[in-house]
């Protein structure tokens, strides 16, 4: 009997191991902390996280100031001043989940949904670096024509 629990506790211990070390490297929640494009780096950016699980990512993150808005009475219609003060209060954020896969130092990622339309109809490769076990640079292949690249860091 002794053998037999020690059987079922060295497999369960190999079948650990052998999870743990399918962990894909960017796992994490990441905070991005420098951004820099053309050139010029700017390292207090706009919020914005990219969270990757076992299989899955999510961005959520603003690419430029956002406008103020005010609250509108419920169960009324909005004025078009209203409307376009909501479209400006979201115009800059972006919002995509999907799944991906990790080849090398790229991330292939396939959206699922998206704020914009447009973020559907590609599947974008990024590439990565990692620095350490809590700094992940991230740069995309779409925007190396403006020499675009994240610094991300761990939160967890």
């Amino acid at each position: 009997m002794q053998r037999y629990a020690l059987s079922i506790a060295l497999c369960v211990m190999s079948a650990s191991a052998a999870f743990a070390q399918t962990k894909s490297p960017v796992e994490g929640v990441w905070k991005i902390t420098e951004w820099i494009e053309s050139g010029k780096t700017n390292t207090n950016p706009q919020p914005g996280l990219i969270i990757f699980t076992k299989g899955y990512y999510g961005v959520a993150m603003l690419m430029a100031p956002r406008a103020e808005s005010t609250l509108p009475e419920r169960g009324r219609q909005l004025t078009d001043a209203e409307k376009i003060e909501r479209f400006e209060q979201w115009k800059w954020f972006v919002g995509i989940s999907g799944s991906y896969e990790v080849k090398g130092s790229t991330v292939a990622l396939r959206p699922i949904v998206a704020k914009d339309s447009w973020d559907m109809k590609t599947d974008p490769a990024v590439e990565f670096k990692l620095e350490g076990p809590d700094t992940l640079w991230l740069i995309p292949a779409a925007a190396r024509k403006v020499a675009l690249s994240m610094k991300l860091t761990r939160l967890e």
